[in-house]
């Protein structure tokens, strides 16, 4: 269930977002910021190369004990918390993959929650 675009896309939709940007509208800053954290996650998803997308497959494909599409199976997964019927162990599988995201998307996050702040 990891978010998307990701990577080269969202590299993609921060530079032309850049392009059209307007230095001097009222919320330029905003956009700048955003651009900035849109590359920064591009950056430490390209770090981490494939880890979380595997990490995501692997997950499912124990949890739900087949294999397929990641998209396939987080689907058959939905199908399953909405009928009541997940299997033991979702919960920890999405807490994973969650902070997963979040050591993408925003790491100082990540740090306080570990350090309980």
């Amino acid at each position: 269930m990891r978010k998307r675009p990701s990577g080269t896309a969202l590299i993609e939709i921060a530079e032309a977002t850049e392009a059209a940007a307007d230095p001097d509208a009222p919320n330029a800053n905003y956009v700048a910021a955003m651009i900035r954290n849109a590359c920064a996650i591009a950056e430490r998803q390209a770090e981490g190369g494939h880890d979380a997308d595997r990490a995501e497959a692997a997950g499912l494909h124990a949890l739900l004990g087949q294999a397929g599409a990641v998209e396939d199976l987080n689907r058959e997964l939905v199908r399953l918390i909405r009928d009541g019927t997940a299997p033991v162990g979702t919960h920890a599988h999405l807490v994973a993959v969650n902070r997963g995201e979040l050591a993408e998307s925003n790491p100082r996050y990540l740090a306080r929650l570990d350090d309980g702040d």
